[in-house]
C-alpha cells in the first residue's frame, strides 16, 4: 500500500513562543504565510513489526520530527512504514520543512490506514512540540494562505486567521542553516525574542495588514537580534524593490514586489533563489495505490 501527498512550506515573519502544559496549546502567536514550494511524502505500508525507514531526498535519514508524527499515525499496528520525502527547500533556513514533511508524510499514511487527516495536523503538531523545531508552523499550514496566529496551539484550541492577500514570492538563502532548537534554547534569545515578538503580535492584531506585517516583522529582525549582517543587506537591497523581511529561524529573506524579475536578480548576488507563491490550498494528497493494486484519489501520478 502507498500514497504521495504534498504539504506547503512555510514563514513565520514575527512571533511570541507560548508554552502551556496541555500541548496542543504550546506553540506561538506570530504571522507567516504558507508557500507553493514544500515537501513531497511518498510513504509505502507493508507488513512488518512497526519499523518505520525515512529518506531525505533519495538518502536515508535520521528525521525525528517525520518520524514521531508517523508513529503517532501508526500507533501499534504490526506494519513497516517507508518514507520517501522530496524537499523542494533547504533545511533549518526558516522555510518550514520539519512541519511540511511531517504533515505530508502522516497525512499519506493517514490515507493508507484510513485515518482521519486532522489527526495527521495533531501528530504534527505534537512532534513539533517535542522536538522544538517548529512552535507555530503546523498551526500556521492547517489555515494556509497569509495567516496571523492570534493564540497559541493547533485549532480548534489555538486560534489562527486568515488575513486578506496573496503574493508571488522571492526566497533567498544567504547563510548557513540555524537549528531552530538550539536558538530557542537559549534562554537570553528567548526573552529578547518574546519581547519583541509579543509587542509585534499586538500591535498586528489590531491592524492585520500585508504592510503591518512586513513592517513589524522587520523591527522583529531587528529587535530579536536574529538576523546577521548579510541577512539585513539581503533585506536592505530588497526593500529597494518591495517588501521583504528574514525567515524566521533562518538566515534566508522572503521578499516580493511588483517586478519579481528584478527583484529575483537583484537578490541572486546574496545566495540561492527561489521563486514560489503563497499556497491557499494546503495539504493534498497527491497519489494512492491501496491493496491489489487498486488506486483511489489519483491527481498525480508516481515518478
Amino acid at each position: 500500500m502507498r500514497a504521495k501527498a504534498f504539504c506547503p512550506g512555510h514563514v513565520t515573519g514575527l512571533f511570541q513562543v507560548c508554552q502551556d502544559e496541555d500541548v496542543m496549546a504550546c506553540g506561538s502567536r506570530g504571522a507567516g504565510l504558507s508557500l507553493s514550494l514544500g515537501v513531497v511524502s511518498e510513504v509505502e505500508v507493508v507488513d512488518g513489526t512497526g519499523n518505520v525507514d525515512i529518506w531525505l531526498n533519495g538518502l536515508k535519514a535520521a528525521a525525528p520530527v517525520t518520524e514521531r508524527a508517523v508513529r503517532t499515525i501508526l500507533g501499534d499496528r504490526p506494519l513497516d512504514v517507508r518514507v520517501r520525502n522530496e524537499l523542494q527547500l533547504p533545511v533549518a533556513q526558516g522555510f518550514g520543512t520539519s512541519a511540511a514533511g511531517s504533515i505530508s508524510a502522516a497525512w499519506a499514511l493517514a490515507h493508507v490506514l484510513g485515518v482521519p487527516e486532522g489527526e495527521a495536523y495533531t501528530a504534527a503538531h505534537l512532534a513539533e512540540i517535542a522536538n522544538r523545531t517548529g512552535m507555530g508552523d503546523v498551526a500556521g499550514i492547517m489555515r494556509g494562505g497569509i495567516e496571523l496566529r492570534r493564540r497559541p496551539g493547533l485549532p480548534p484550541i489555538g486560534e489562527v486567521e486568515r488575513m486578506n492577500g496573496h503574493m508571488d514570492l522571492v526566497l533567498v538563502v544567504v547563510g548557513q542553516s540555524i537549528p531552530t532548537a538550539e536558538m530557542l534554547g537559549r534562554k537570553e534569545v528567548l526573552e529578547r525574542i518574546n519581547a519583541v515578538g509579543g509587542r509585534g503580535v499586538e500591535l498586528l492584531m489590531r491592524e492585520p495588514t500585508l504592510e503591518n506585517l512586513f513592517r513589524l516583522s522587520n523591527e522583529f529582525m531587528e529587535g530579536s537580534g536574529l538576523a546577521t549582517p548579510e541577512v539585513r543587506r539581503a533585506v536592505w537591497e530588497a526593500k529597494k524593490w518591495g517588501w521583504a523581511s528574514q525567515a524566521m529561524i533562518g538566515n534566508s529573506v522572503f521578499a516580493t514586489g511588483p517586478d519579481l524579475d528584478l527583484l529575483a536578480g537583484a537578490l541572486s548576488a546574496y545566495g540561492d533563489v527561489y521563486r514560489c507563491s503563497v499556497d491557499l490550498k494546503g495539504p493534498r494528497l497527491l497519489c494512492c495505490w491501496i491493496a491489489l493494486g487498486k488506486r483511489c484519489g489519483i491527481s498525480l501520478p508516481f515518478q
